[in-house]
């Protein structure tokens, strides 16, 4: 019996199972024998300190390790990633982590002296074009000299690599959705309060004063659930009562990863009203294909990657523009018709782009090229 092919798989994200789950297709359905490195805890995302969560029925390697630095993308690094890729002798080693971060450097330069031919993806997330101090700015050069090919999360991203210099292979690969969790309902609104929903962090980029400006213009009827946690909060508050709509508002703490889809199920609509900023705009939304795996409409600025991520499947607004927000949440909410197109649209567009099996297909074709051999159908 032929012995499978070895991927090892660095990232810091992969806390939940939802999110592993294209790893586990990668063995079951394509034939890979996958090893995944990633961190008991992290502190940088929502809630604020993530546990990793483990999952029964878990068909590949795990290996958790302490990392150091974890509350830095671009400065944690683990120690154990040298021992474990010794051990596993990887076929191809995939690093989601961005190409100027320590941990992609770290892994590229290791892989690539150890086994000079040895296969190295790397992903980024980074849809701006910065110039990075010292040391990141070696280190990213280094990784797009050597790295195979860089994987992104929407086509801006791939448009910044190249104007960097970056001439390999890029290719999108989208977040993915496990559609056994984000179960699908159609809109059930039929007049009363219409609700609203945020998932996210608070903080000022996120654009949540444009939300709750829209709300001035809108009736009561209207309700937002905010559910998150961040250093703008305390001002969201003071804002909202200073506009009269406090009220309407419910300051939700952090929802877990569990309790998502029911979150989604209980609004009427999902909205991500992200402002771009000189050092930041908004690199995916994990949240619209959730939302939209849901069968939530979504609404979204257009700020970033959300209207290549929303495509013709939702609305979308100038950022910063709070009344012309207001329109589009008017006129969803009078529309019924166009709550259940949105809702059907927005469910297929993430069973075709986005589901946990789609992205895996897209991964095992990568995979299978840059190790020059065939690994499933």
């Amino acid at each position: 019996m032929e012995a499978r092919s070895r991927v090892l798989i660095v990232w810091h994200g992969a806390l939940y199972p939802s999110y592993r789950k294209p790893f586990w297709i990668l063995q079951t359905q394509y034939g890979w024998e996958v090893h995944l490195l990633t961190v008991p805890k992290w502190s940088q995302a929502l809630p604020r300190r993530t546990r990793f969560e483990s999952a029964a029925d878990e068909p590949i390697t795990l290996h958790i390790r302490r990392a150091f630095c974890k509350m830095h993308g671009a400065l944690f690094f683990q120690p154990a990633f040298f021992r474990i890729f010794n051990r596993v002798r990887p076929d191809v080693v995939y690093v989601i982590e961005e190409p100027y971060s320590l941990m992609g450097w770290l892994a590229t330069y290791w892989c690539k002296r150890r086994v000079p031919n040895l296969p190295v993806i790397l992903y980024t997330y980074q849809d701006i074009q910065k110039t990075y101090p010292l040391p990141f700015r070696a280190m990213e050069r280094y990784v797009f000299r050597h790295a195979d090919r860089i994987l992104v999360s929407h086509s801006k991203g791939g448009w910044v690599l190249e104007r960097k210099g970056y001439a390999k292979m890029w290719d999108k690969l989208p977040a993915a959705v496990n559609l056994d969790r984000f179960t699908y309902k159609e809109p059930r609104y039929a007049g009363g309060l219409f609700t609203l929903g945020y998932v996210g962090r608070l903080s000022e980029e996120k654009g949540l004063d444009t939300l709750l400006w829209a709300l001035t213009e809108l009736s009561e009827d209207v309700r937002l659930r905010i559910a998150g946690d961040g250093p703008a909060r305390f001002r969201l508050e003071k804002l909202a009562r200073e506009l009269g709509v406090y009220e309407q508002v419910a300051f939700l703490n952090a929802v877990s990863h569990e309790a998502l889809p029911e979150f989604y199920h209980e609004c009427d609509a999902l909205v991500l009203p992200s402002k771009t900023r000189s050092h930041w705009q908004e690199q995916f939304g994990r949240v619209l294909v959730e939302a939209m795996a849901c069968g939530t409409p979504v609404i979204g600025s257009d700020s970033g990657a959300i209207p290549e991520v929303i495509g013709g499947a939702g609305l979308t607004f100038p950022e910063g523009k709070p009344k012309l927000l207001a329109d589009k949440i008017w006129t969803l909410m009078q529309d019924t018709r166009l709550q259940k197109d949105l809702s059907f649209r927005g469910r297929v567009r993430v069973e075709r782009e986005y589901s946990a099996e789609r992205v895996a297909k897209k991964l095992n074709q990568h995979l299978r090229e840059v190790t020059g051999h065939a690994c499933g159908d």
